[in-house]
């Protein structure tokens, strides 16, 4: 049975990972989504990403976004209108 000490640091780094690795995911994402951004270099920017751990993707959150998100447009349906029964047919 490891000591607590272990167990402590074990979930630390799993924790530290998940954070940077999902940070990274999310930026990543985010850079292929985007159609500009500053300096109009996306491979510049995906490079700082999977380079520098935690810093890279924080400081392209701060930095790089220059357009809005581009959404996908919703699609509006009209509702449906019921008609109007005929009373006298029935």
């Amino acid at each position: 049975m490891p000591d607590l000490k272990t167990v402590l640091l074990v979930c630390a780094v799993l924790l530290w990972a998940g954070v940077q690795y999902g940070l990274m995911a999310w930026a990543v994402r985010d850079l292929l989504r985007r159609p500009r951004v500053r300096g109009d270099n996306k491979m510049l920017w995906g490079i700082l990403i999977l380079t520098v751990p935690v810093i890279g993707a924080l400081f392209y959150a701060a930095v790089a976004p220059v357009t809005p998100m581009a959404r996908a447009p919703r699609l509006i349906v009209p509702q449906r209108r019921l008609a109007d029964r005929d009373e006298s047919a029935a």
